[in-house]
């Protein structure tokens, strides 16, 4: 028979095999009822324990991975082609007599090495003393002597007692009274017992530690 409760067979006739219901006292002749069967994804009736979803498990934590910066690129520094050293400077010309001269027959013979030179200006006192300041090119000591004496020769008049030559370089500083050498001849001077003229001559602007002084009488 089937169970008015449950819908299934019964192989007893007091009680559902299946449900457990009395079958001896049937309600009124109604069809059962067939069980409802929940909803799929349909949670079931309080009651009933349910299960936690089931978590995945967290991978441990990584601290991330520091990654070093690139290298700063290697300036490339242009080579520049190498600078020659300074040719040397040619040697200085050798002078034509003793130098520093002792005699006055060694100053004379300089003369023939003097460079030429251009008067800038001359200045009197009226008789006693004239000064000529002259240029030229810059030279070793001896030839600013010889050029000095070249030009003392060429300016010395008979009436002055005493004659000063200046020699300038114009690309020399100012500060100086002279850059470029200083002979003063003084005439009729008197040396102990006798009287002789003096020649003075310095070369340079006089203060330089290479500068040569020179005194000769005649």
């Amino acid at each position: 028979m089937h169970c008015p409760y449950c819908g299934r067979n019964s192989e007893r006739a007091g009680y559902c095999t299946y449900c457990g219901r009395d079958l001896r006292n049937l309600p009124s002749q109604q069809p059962a009822a067939p069980r409802q069967q929940p909803p799929p994804n349909q949670l079931p009736p309080l009651g009933y324990p349910t299960a936690a979803p089931r978590q995945q498990p967290q991978p441990p934590y990584q601290q991330p991975r520091q990654v070093p910066p690139p290298p700063p690129q290697a300036r490339r520094v242009k080579q520049e082609a190498p600078v020659p050293p300074p040719a040397p400077a040619p040697p200085a010309p050798e002078a034509p007599a003793p130098f520093p001269p002792r005699t006055t027959e060694h100053l004379h013979a300089l003369e023939s090495g003097a460079l030429a030179f251009n008067v800038l200006d001359t200045t009197t006192d009226g008789k006693r003393k004239k000064s000529v300041r002259i240029v030229y090119p810059r030279c070793v000591a001896w030839q600013q002597v010889a050029t000095l004496l070249k030009a003392f020769k060429e300016q010395q008049e008979a009436q002055f007692e005493t004659i000063i030559i200046q020699g300038y370089w114009p690309q020399d500083p100012g500060g100086f009274t002279f850059t470029n050498g200083q002979l003063t001849y003084d005439r009729a001077v008197r040396l102990g017992g006798q009287i002789n003229d003096r020649y003075q001559i310095e070369t340079g602007n006089g203060f330089e530690v290479s500068s040569v002084r020179i005194v000769l009488s005649e």
